[in-house]
């Protein structure tokens, strides 16, 4: 550049100004002043400082890690150390940028100072974050219902493979277990209780925008950004009956605008059987047969009671701990790969993923492989497109069901292998337990499932203030299950019965098409946004079976064509509809008071003619009492909002065709001949109509403290109307079963989630998270008037899902063996209490002795942070359930020939009162509560160590 008077200067361009500026400046003048020289020329003369400071906490403890830049430089910079100090060259005008993850970033001139002190403010990310809210986002601050989140930190550092687990102890009111520890298996979720007295209790799941009820297990934790669940009708009521139960929402991870990223994520864990139960040795086993048949007058003497080869076992010292031999440690892991990024008008994120986990017990297993891949592109000022779409396969190894279950049936005194060291396949006599090591390979059921779903939308911006949007859903999962039983499996009697296998297929397709127009206008003080949703979704499901039998190989499921005998082949087909249309309205004024109503009308297939279409409103508010004037001055707030919501949602969740009368398949005597027939099976109910849910949420948003505590309280109650159930019909009626409407229930609770800053010091950081709810469940109405019923465990005013049995009141003992006569009792047996008091024991002295359900849950989760070292320590425990135990119905029942837990059983001079003597159970073996099944809570002890320097992530767990 050549500048006046001829002389020639390089240009210096300044941080922070841009050329146009610098142009600007250099060629101004201030009026009756003479020229004044360049700015160019100043700067170029102006010597740069170095700058020393400290960044420091709103405690002034110091801050690690804190960004430190010059304004407008998009290069260089420095951050703070483990003092909070940095160094930085710069020129004396410049200004410094300070940004910290979790704090308001500031701006500060040096003005030529070489020392500074910089203190940040936490910021209140609680109310800016945004949450999806169902075919939209708010921020938290607007939000007017009962919604609570899980973010990606959470679910990575519980080290999940399913990252449905990462919602266990970490949500109010969300109840998360998993009932079978066999590898791949699934969660059991439920929000705010049950919902239905015999059909599913799931909420439904909503993955980018693409609703399904098949859950996150083919998820890969590492993609996924945030869940969000939606637990009030008046935050469900956006998704109709599909929302009845609750909504899971999920938004996985996406690119940014002008950065591209290479990510890898890892996860290696090992899983060990712990609290295993103690099992008789040899000798105990010995006693308890004893016992058994001296309770039965029968022959004490042990060659009446054991077989020769179990005498010489015995003899020889043989105590085989079968569990033992089969159960092993096993590994799990998952690894992902992510590839994310953008420029100003498309955004991408691709990845792909594997899972995989072995089971404890050979050859149980399951793998699973996914891959991931979304854009997002701004085509115009006007349009824009996406895509998202998701590929899974999952293989999954169950094993047999055989194998552990007779490794804790088989006795001690028995032995894999014979006297030469020869594996034999009848260890002990009796054919309903086998050498568990034949099962391993010779009983073995396999799944395949295949899984392709996504959406693909167009967006149109015709004004500033609405856009339109329309959104295709399809969802297609194919499965094949297998199964072989080959002839020395349990079930084939090492050759004597023969060998079967079976192959099944279920292909299952449905889309969802989703029509919005959002119209969203601020003006002044007030905050308008409309939302009108048209929605259809379609599914069909068709099913085919074939079982052979007689195979000539072990060609497993894959030919049986080969297979002489055909034993059992069937197919099926079912088809579902829904159409709904849907508004909602969102009013804030002057982010102090809010307001939100939705409307939702939906028509279901599943319902006859007149009953199809159903009406569910909903509308809530909030005042965020904190932006009071009044609040405003009180520092210990930081937010505090009210919150009241009312809504109902319906529910259609019942088989396809259950108006419907159809026929079940009968067997008959025709002439002496077995004869396949069919007869009536299900009544018809064209009257059939929707469940219907209405609930009322108060609740209250907290922050205090300068945040430093921080959470939210609900408290809700939700009526349950025209429950869908299929009820049980008298044989004389010519039917077995009818759906109908039955009545009416209700749940109550209390949901408390807690989030505090306990300790922040130099490195070290303390927070803690609190998690509490406690609800209550009860039937108000049944059929008919009916009081209860007894055959389907439903009673007025209790709980749904109880335990119903006599209770158990002891043993008796042997100074009580006159009252024991006066029920057909004698000593040892297992008393229950006679509640009437009538000296009769009989179906009138049942009674409700606890409920399926917990009373309450709760959780404490702790994070210990020290420089890149985090530890994290979770309880979580459920109180007040009982559930039964098929595992202790097998073995504390002293009256069969199988291994039994050693526990002290009553003998004549061991007079125990809660396990009766072998042999001599009396007529209550089955009472619930004798055998142990009562399960007063249930706890689960997790820690994480993380380790993370700046290129890694080291997770170790134990659970």
């Amino acid at each position: 550049m050549r500048m006046k008077g001829g002389m020639a200067c390089m240009l210096l361009l300044i941080p922070g100004l841009s050329f146009s500026e610098v142009i600007k400046e250099s060629t101004s003048r201030s009026p009756g002043t003479r020229e004044t020289k360049p700015l160019i020329m100043r700067s170029f003369f102006q010597n740069n400082i170095k700058v020393t400071g400290k960044v420091v906490d709103e405690t002034n403890q110091p801050l690690i890690g804190v960004v430190v830049k010059v304004k407008g430089v998009a290069t260089g910079g420095a951050s703070t150390d483990s003092n909070g100090t940095f160094t930085l060259t710069v020129p004396g005008n410049a200004v410094l940028t300070f940004s910290y993850v979790g704090y308001t970033a500031v701006d500060v001139p040096v003005n030529s100072r070489m020392s500074l002190t910089v203190k940040l403010s936490p910021a209140n990310q609680n109310l800016s974050e945004v949450v999806v809210v169902g075919y939209g986002t708010q921020k938290k601050a607007d939000i007017t219902t009962a919604i609570a989140s899980v973010n990606s930190t959470q679910i990575t550092r519980l080290a999940v493979t399913d990252p449905t687990g990462a919602l266990q102890g970490q949500v109010a009111g969300v109840n998360v277990t998993k009932s079978v520890g066999k590898p791949g298996a699934g969660y059991s979720v439920t929000v705010r209780g049950v919902h239905s007295i015999s059909g599913s209790n799931e909420p439904l799941y909503v993955i980018d925008g693409i609703p399904t009820s098949s859950g996150l297990n083919d998820l890969n934790p590492a993609d996924i950004e945030k869940i969000d669940v939606l637990k009030d009708a008046s935050a469900a009521s956006i998704y109709g009956s599909r929302g009845a139960k609750g909504v899971v929402v999920v938004t996985t991870k996406r690119g940014k605008s002008n950065h591209i990223s290479l990510t890898y994520d890892a996860y290696v864990g090992s899983k060990r059987p712990v609290h295993l139960p103690d099992m008789m040795n040899s000798q105990e086993y010995v006693d308890y047969r004893t016992e058994q048949n001296r309770a039965n007058g029968r022959s004490t003497v042990l060659t009446d009671i054991l077989s020769a080869d179990l005498i010489a076992n015995l003899n020889n010292g043989v105590d085989t701990n079968w569990p033992d031999l089969l159960l092993k440690n096993s590994m799990q892991m998952n690894h992902n790969v992510t590839a994310a990024g953008g420029d100003d008008k498309t955004r991408f994120a691709i990845s792909a993923g594997l899972n995989k986990e072995d089971g404890n017990i050979s050859p149980e297993s399951y793998k699973k492989y996914s891959l991931r891949g979304n854009v997002d592109r701004q085509i115009s000022d006007k349009w824009k497109a996406g895509l998202n779409l998701y590929f899974v396969q999952a293989l999954t190894n169950q094993g047999s069901s055989e194998t552990l279950r007779s490794a804790y049936r088989l006795p001690s005194i028995t032995s894999p292998t014979n006297a030469n060291g020869n594996r034999v396949f009848r260890v002990f006599n009796n054919d309903a337990v086998t050498n568990p090591f034949y099962d391993q390979t010779d009983d073995l059921r396999e799944t395949r499932s295949t899984r392709t779903f996504g959406n693909l939308y167009v967006q149109f911006q015709p004004i500033k203030d609405l856009v339109l949007k329309s959104t295709i859903s399809p969802n297609y999962v194919a499965t094949r299950s297998g199964s072989y039983f080959g002839p020395l499996s349990k079930q084939s009697l090492g050759g004597s019965i023969a060998t079967t296998a079976s192959n099944s297929t279920t292909d299952f397709f449905t889309w969802v098409w989703d029509n919005q127009a959002i119209y969203d206008k601020q003006f002044g003080k007030h905050h308008v946004t409309g939302t009108l949703i048209q929605s259809v979704q379609k599914e069909r499901t068709e099913t085919n079976n074939i079982t052979g039998a007689g195979l000539p190989y072990r060609s497993l499921w894959y030919n049986l064509g080969s297979a002489p005998t055909v034993t059992a082949y069937g197919s099926s087909y079912t088809k579902y509809t829904l159409a709904s249309y849907t508004g909602r309205i969102n009013y804030n004024f002057n982010d102090k008071y809010l307001f939100t109503a939705t409307g939702r009308y939906d028509g279901s297939s599943h319902f006859a003619q007149g009953n199809q279409w159903g009406f569910f409103p909903s509308a809530s508010a909030a005042w965020r009492i904190s932006q009071e004037e009044f609040a405003k001055g009180i520092t210990a707030i930081n937010d505090l909002k009210l919150r009241l919501s009312y809504g109902s949602t319906g529910n259609d969740r019942i088989s396809a065709y259950s108006t419907q009368a159809n026929l079940g398949q009968s067997y008959y005597d025709f002439g002496g001949t077995l004869a396949n027939g069919y007869a009536p099976n299900q009544l018809a109910n064209q009257a059939l109509t929707w469940e219907t849910t209405k609930e009322l949420n108060l609740g209250l948003d907290f922050g205090l403290f300068t945040n430093r505590v921080s959470g939210s309280v609900d408290v809700y109650t939700r009526t349950i109307g025209n429950i869908l159930f299929n009820q049980n019909l008298p044989p004389q009626t010519g039917y077995a079963s009818v759906a109908a409407n039955v009545g009416k229930m209700k749940n109550q609770g209390i949901e408390i989630g807690i989030n505090t800053v306990n300790v922040k010091a130099d490195k070290f950081t303390w927070r803690s998270d609190f998690v509490f709810e406690a609800s209550n469940n009860k039937i108000l109405s049944l059929y008919g008037g009916t009081k209860s019923d007894v055959g389907s465990l439903l009673f007025i005013g209790q709980p749904v899902q109880v335990n119903y049995d006599y209770i158990f009141d002891g043993i008796w003992q042997t100074s009580e063996a006159a009252d024991a006569a006066k029920y057909n009792q004698k000593p040892g047996q297992i008393r229950v209490k006679d509640v009437d008091g009538n000296g009769v024991i009989n179906a009138s002295d049942r009674a409700i002795i606890g409920q399926k359900q917990p009373k309450w849950s709760g959780s404490i989760g702790n994070t210990f942070q020290y420089g890149n070292l985090d530890l994290y320590v979770l309880v979580y425990t459920r109180r007040g359930e009982m559930n039964n135990s098929s595992f202790d119905a097998t073995y504390l029942n002293f009256n069969q020939l199988y291994n039994q837990v050693s526990v002290p059983y009553w003998t004549a001079t061991n007079p125990s009162t809660t396990h009766f003597q072998p042999g001599n159970p009396g007529p209550y073996t089955t009472t619930t509560q004798y055998r142990k099944l009562v399960l007063p809570g249930s706890a689960i002890l997790r820690w994480v160590i993380i380790f993370r320097p700046n290129w890694l992530s080291v997770w170790v767990q134990t659970v």
